[in-house]
């Protein structure tokens, strides 16, 4: 579990020591696995992120027979899928930023305000629910947006109470996937659900209330709803105020970031890996060799996953990997781009898509939700309650 200290810290370390750096670019490269410890396809771990319960993972043969008629086949538990044995989505791309770009993003990060008594009380408490950060002190926010393999535990939890008939209500709409498979495909495994309803995400939330509150509780050794220890965790849609807070924290920047381009630079042993997710028919040698000429160009392209002037290899015919670069000072990914999010106001997205131009994507920006899509996902917030003890003073909410 990761707390927003955490990502604070993580940023801090990342980018200090800049005043004292003499070059004219700092580097800004997503940590590989061994030091930054995220999940990724290839090793997605055996607990969820976001909630901490066994990860589940469905084949698309069992979502088939789910659909089918296998009341029996629905309600069993999930088989373990195959390890994906590809390439590390941590490991596919860097950036570059200028250093004065980099001094000040890291002067605005110095300047949040400490934590909050509530935020401290939580934390000394040991209640940190998983994979969210502190936004303000009122309510804490998924640092990534919902991915497959989390809608695919969710599911798993469904089948263990509800009918084949029931559990088939939540599955993704396969007919607004953004390529065949996109949600059972291990490759796929830590990329945004999406092709899911706004009835569909309220399930979800609920569900994962429950199954947080359960977890937390229960490591804290408290036993009953009674006990002055007692939290209860709330997940919910963020409002459309409370995600532009989260996405600009405390500027007016169109995107939440102090710059929209950097230098990009790819790494040539991801050749293969690209080539499946663009879906290039080049071959990986000539993909690899295409990368290492585009690396010493050091070209700046718009650094968000939107509709973008990119090289082929890093054409989105999907949403991208949930913790791939950029990361906001608040340790947020995807804010801009990416999936169109979700919010508690009907028929409203944020933040814009992989399909969506840069200018789309701005924080002030509203997309249209009119059902399940291929570009459209979600992230939830949560609220933490101690119900048994007197309220702590906290700021206003955004």
């Amino acid at each position: 579990m990761r707390s927003s200290g955490c990502s604070r810290l993580f940023l801090l370390i990342m980018v200090s020591g800049l005043t004292a750096c003499q070059a004219t670019f700092i580097r800004y490269q997503f940590p590989a696995p061994s030091r930054g410890g995220v999940p990724t396809s290839a090793r997605p771990g055996t607990q969820s992120a976001q909630t901490g319960v066994p990860l589940q993972f469905w084949t698309e043969a069992q979502v088939q027979q789910a659909l089918a008629d296998g009341e029996e086949v629905a309600a069993r538990p999930a088989a373990p899928a195959p390890a994906y044995e590809g390439f590390s989505d941590a490991r596919v791309i860097g950036l570059r930023f200028a250093a004065d770009t980099a001094t000040v993003a890291l002067a605005r990060l110095r300047a949040l305000p400490p934590p909050s008594l509530k935020i401290q009380q939580a934390e000394n408490e040991g209640v940190i629910p998983p994979g969210v950060v502190w936004i303000g002190d009122r309510f804490q926010m998924d640092e990534v947006e919902v991915p497959n393999v989390e809608w695919q535990t969710f599911l798993h939890s469904l089948a263990q109470t509800k009918s084949a008939v029931e559990v088939r209500l939540y599955l993704p709409d396969s007919t607004v996937q953004p390529v065949r498979g996109y949600f059972t495909n291990p490759f796929y495994r830590l990329y945004p659900v999406v092709g899911i309803s706004y009835e569909q995400v309220l399930e979800y939330c609920r569900w994962r209330s429950r199954s947080v509150t359960k977890q937390l509780n229960h490591d804290r050794g408290v036993r009953s709803p009674r006990d002055p220890n007692y939290v209860r965790v709330t997940y919910r849609l963020p409002t459309e105020a409370e995600w532009e807070f989260a996405a600009n924290y405390g500027t007016k920047l169109p995107y939440g970031y102090e710059v929209s381009t950097a230098e990009v630079g790819v790494n040539p042993k991801a050749a293969g890996y690209l080539r499946q997710r663009s879906g290039s028919t080049n071959s990986v040698s000539q993909i690899r060799r295409d990368i290492q000429a585009f690396n010493r160009q050091r070209s700046a392209i718009v650094m968000f996953n939107c509709r973008r002037e990119a090289p082929y290899f890093l054409a989105a015919s999907t949403p991208s990997y949930v913790y791939d670069l950029p990361v906001n000072g608040l340790g947020l990914y995807h804010m801009t781009g990416n999936v169109a999010e979700l919010v508690q106001e009907q028929g409203v997205t944020k933040g814009g898509s992989y399909q969506d131009r840069l200018s789309e994507c701005a924080t002030k920006e509203c997309g249209s939700y009119q059902g399940p899509a291929a570009h459209i996902g979600f992230r939830a917030v949560c609220d933490l309650e101690f119900p048994n003890q007197a309220p702590l003073a906290t700021s206003r909410k955004p």
